[in-house]
C-alpha cells in the first residue's frame, strides 16, 4: 500500500514542520500537545502554554484598608453625661488613658451582661472600636461630629466593637446620688432604659 504510507509520511513531515515553526516563533513558551495521535495536526484550542520566564511572579499589593468616617456618633451623650466623663478624665494624673470605655460583657459576679465604663489606654484600642467626643461646637450644644473629632487628640467615650450593635443608636445619661456615686444609664431609640440581657 505505498500511497497509504506516503500520505502517513507526508502528514507526519507537516506535523513536525508545523511544531518547528512554533518553537522558532516563540522564544519563552513551551507548547506541549496533549493530542498523541501522530496522524492529527496540533489545533491550539487542545494546546496547552507554560511560561518558563526567570522572573519571579509578584505577590498582589494589598491596598490599606481606609477607615470609613461616620456622619454621626455612634451614641448620644446628655449634657449631664458629657460632663460628667470630662470632669473625671480631666482629674486623672495618668498620661496614657486617652477616654472612657464602653463595653458590653459578662458581669463577673453573676451569668448576665451588663453594660461597663471603664479607663481606656491607646494601646487597648484597636480599630474597630470607635471614639465619641466629649466636646460641643462653638453654639455650645452640637456634639462635635466624628470628621472634626476623630484626629483631635482629646479623651472621648470609646464604643467597644463589641458592643457596638447593641448600643447603636442609644442615648448616655449618668444618674448622680447625693453621695457622689454615680451609676451610668442607656435608653433606646424610644426613651426606654436599655436592659443588656434584653
Amino acid at each position: 500500500h505505498p500511497p497509504s504510507q506516503r500520505k502517513i509520511t507526508t502528514s507526519q513531515q507537516q506535523q513536525q514542520q508545523q511544531r518547528q515553526n512554533l518553537a522558532q516563533q516563540s522564544n519563552y513558551w513551551s507548547i506541549q500537545n496533549h493530542n498523541h495521535c501522530s496522524m492529527c495536526t496540533i489545533n491550539p484550542i487542545n494546546t496547552t502554554i507554560r511560561n518558563h520566564s526567570t522572573k519571579p511572579a509578584q505577590k498582589p499589593k494589598k491596598r490599606a484598608k481606609k477607615k470609613i468616617i461616620p456622619r454621626k456618633a455612634a451614641i448620644i451623650l446628655t449634657p449631664k453625661a458629657r460632663s460628667f466623663f470630662q470632669s473625671l478624665l480631666s482629674g486623672l494624673s495618668n498620661p496614657d488613658i486617652v477616654g472612657i470605655m464602653l463595653d458590653y460583657k459578662q458581669s463577673s459576679s453573676s451569668p448576665r451582661m451588663v453594660f461597663s465604663f471603664d479607663f481606656v489606654k491607646m494601646d487597648q484600642l484597636t480599630e474597630e472600636d470607635e471614639g465619641v467626643s466629649l466636646e460641643v461646637l462653638e453654639d455650645g450644644v452640637t456634639p462635635k461630629p466624628p470628621s472634626e473629632s476623630q484626629n483631635d487628640g482629646l479623651p472621648k467615650l470609646y464604643v467597644h466593637h463589641s458592643a457596638f450593635m447593641k448600643v447603636l443608636g442609644s442615648t448616655v445619661d449618668v444618674d448622680i446620688d447625693k453621695s457622689g456615686m454615680f451609676k451610668p444609664i442607656l435608653y433606646d431609640r424610644e426613651g426606654n432604659m436599655m436592659d443588656p440581657n434584653v
